[in-house]
């Protein structure tokens, strides 16, 4: 391309050419620019070259076809009509017209534009079949759709992007042995291309092949990790392997992602409703109605809900009497199992009610499931910590409780997820990282769990705890040494320390 341009240059820069060859290099070269995306270069070299020859139903074709690269399908528009009226045969005008009036959503124009330039030049409109193809499946009409992808592909069989587009025409159409065809020669050909598992493990879906569809929807999302639709599906998947849990985990992610998609809010609530947490459901769902009154799925669900159970009417002074209760701030040595009980009473009767603003609610919330995951259940931890999430989503102290319940459920993704995005928010919390140590040892990845444990103690230089956790890791990976000067140095911080203590004897170490 370079050397196309170069002699472009050079025959336009010798002054001897005038009119019609003039215009020419002026094309190629603004073609060619284009191509480059040298829009500002495209643009001057085009508009050259209809000045040296306004007659040039070419140069208004090829200025046409820069507007719809620079996102301007108005001007070209205008510019392919002048092409057509200086040449009404000239394949290549109907072609970039139809393109300008896809851009404009004029369908049925772009198909009759592109089944003109089909009819101009039958042996050379692979591309144009496609985009035919495009058009008539926006309109619905998949049949015509996949037939014309169909043509496309025989001019171009490895072209991905048709393949992804005929398998979701097969789809609509219920041809899902074809489109799981198309979708797998896709990924084929384009492995790191996630549409292809996208599109796959929607069939999968419909099928009930439901481990298919969680490993490509897995895939795809590891390709693609910040397209919200791709955990909606995986969560669906596993809601049918009733892994409500998983499922969960996803429909949050999702919302993080895009927190208006009311379908996520709803998906969450029928999810919360398995796991037994009505109160939560019904708030999910009634965020589902505020981004979309009316939106028929939310009704649907909130009818599943019944009527929810009314709370007892408290003065004010007796609600924020009861906030204090549960908010108030607790030590790693308390409260009891009974002063817990009381906590989780008063912190219930508090959700139920559902007042409060959003980030009374997150607190509240925060506080249950913290006090739900020292009661070891981490099911209910879960679900409080995803609540507080939802009305505070930067809360760095409710990604690390959850992290920790994750881990407490032996999903162990989930919860290095929520502590690395902890730290992403606190780059200085010291606590996240040394939770993420924790789930690093889990998962027998000695190295980065000590490295985690190593960024805890630089940041918290008395942190006992992950004195203790680096020397159980370094234990386990052969450094015995190092392992007897983290408990030694537990031991020194916090001498009340058992566990510690109990490591140093077995290890032969006098105190």
């Amino acid at each position: 391309m370079e050397a196309s341009l170069a002699a472009c240059t050079a025959a336009i820069d010798t002054g001897a050419l005038s009119g019609k060859a003039l215009a020419g290099a002026y094309i190629k070269r603004g073609f060619l620019r284009t191509r480059q995306r040298d829009l500002v270069g495209a643009e001057a070299d085009l508009d050259a070259a209809i000045k040296a020859n306004p007659d040039a139903a070419d140069a208004y074709t090829t200025r046409a076809n820069f507007w719809n690269v620079s996102g301007k399908p108005e001007r070209a528009l205008a510019d392919a009509d002048q092409a057509i009226k200086l040449d009404p045969n000239l394949p290549l005008a109907h072609f970039v017209r139809g393109s300008a009036e896809l851009k404009l959503g004029h369908d049925d124009r772009a198909i009759a534009d592109y089944s003109r330039a089909i009819e101009l030049r039958p042996k050379e409109s692979g591309e144009v079949y496609a985009v035919r193809g495009f058009a008539h499946h926006r309109k619905g009409d998949d049949i015509r759709a996949v037939a014309d992808y169909t043509e496309a592909l025989k001019a171009a069989p490895e072209d991905v992007g048709t393949l992804l587009n005929r398998g979701d025409a097969r789809r609509n159409l219920r041809d899902t042995a074809g489109a799981a065809a198309d979708y797998s020669e896709a990924i084929k050909l384009a492995p790191g291309n996630a549409g292809g598992f996208k599109g796959r493990g929607f069939i999968r879906l419909l099928t009930q092949d439901t481990g298919g569809a969680v490993a490509d929807f897995t895939e795809a999302i590891r390709l693609s990790p910040s397209e919200s639709g791709l955990y909606l599906n995986r969560a669906s998947a596993l809601g049918l392997q009733n892994q409500s849990l998983l499922a969960l985990a996803d429909e949050d992610m999702a919302i993080r992602l895009e927190p208006q998609h009311p379908l996520a809010y709803v998906n969450r609530a029928e999810t919360l409703k398995l796991l037994g947490d009505k109160v939560a459901a019904r708030a999910s769902v009634t965020k589902a109605l505020q981004l979309a009154p009316g939106f028929p799925p939310a009704v649907e669900v909130l009818k599943k809900l019944g009527e929810p159970k009314r709370s007892k009417e408290r003065s004010p002074e007796a609600a924020q009497e009861a906030y204090r209760r549960c908010t108030f701030p607790v030590t790693d040595l308390g409260p009891g199992e009974e002063g817990i009980k009381q906590i989780i009473k008063v912190c219930t009767l508090l959700v139920t009610a559902q007042g409060g603003s959003d980030a009374n609610r997150a607190l509240v919330h925060l506080q249950r499931g913290s006090m739900y995951r020292r009661q070891g259940d981490y099911q209910h931890a879960l679900i409080d910590f995803s609540e507080s999430l939802r009305y505070d989503p930067e809360s760095v102290l409710a990604y690390t409780g959850r992290g920790n319940a994750y881990r407490g459920l032996k999903l162990l993704d989930q919860a290095l997820a929520d502590h690395t995005e902890a730290i992403r928010l606190d780059p200085k919390y010291a606590t996240a990282y040394n939770n993420r140590g924790n789930v690093w040892r889990d998962k027998n990845d000695l190295a980065k769990a000590i490295a985690d444990f190593d960024r805890a103690i630089a940041i918290s230089p008395n942190y006992a705890m992950a004195y203790f956790n680096r020397g159980n890791s370094r234990l386990e990976s052969g450094d015995k040494e190092g392992a007897v000067a983290d408990f030694q140095q537990t031991v020194k911080l916090s001498p009340q320390f058992k566990e510690a203590a109990e490591r140093l004897q077995e290890l032969g170490v006098r105190m």
